[in-house]
């Protein structure tokens, strides 16, 4: 939906797709930086997490477009769509299968000073 737009060449257009595009990424990236640093212990918490968060954008980045090139080529557009739904809902199922951590206690780190 988003190229179509940006395609019209009209600017109220433009805003209202740039808008909803930005509108998600806040939703998806806002929850991330608490809920990322929660899945690790206390020692490592902001390492791990931004271990976790880098290499996924390493992966999620590099990988997706070598294979929807690959996709496209082989089989047509429609199947880089088919692809990104299935790289989606196999996402849904990991988020589910990460464990709660609101019940979890925290471990202060002793005042090195």
């Amino acid at each position: 939906m988003l190229l179509p737009l940006l395609g019209t060449g009209r600017l109220p257009l433009i805003i209202f797709a740039l808008s909803g595009v930005l509108l998600t990424m806040g939703v998806i990236y806002g929850p991330m930086g608490a809920f990322l640093p929660e899945l690790f212990p206390t020692e490592v918490r902001y390492s791990g997490a931004s271990l976790a968060y880098s290499f996924g954008g390493v992966l999620g980045g590099a990988i997706p477009s070598l294979v929807s090139t690959q996709l496209q080529s082989a089989f047509g557009a429609a199947s880089i769509g088919w692809y990104a739904s299935a790289m989606a809902v196999i996402s849904f199922g990991c988020i589910l299968a990460l464990p709660e951590t609101t019940q979890r206690q925290l471990q202060l780190m002793p005042c090195p000073l």
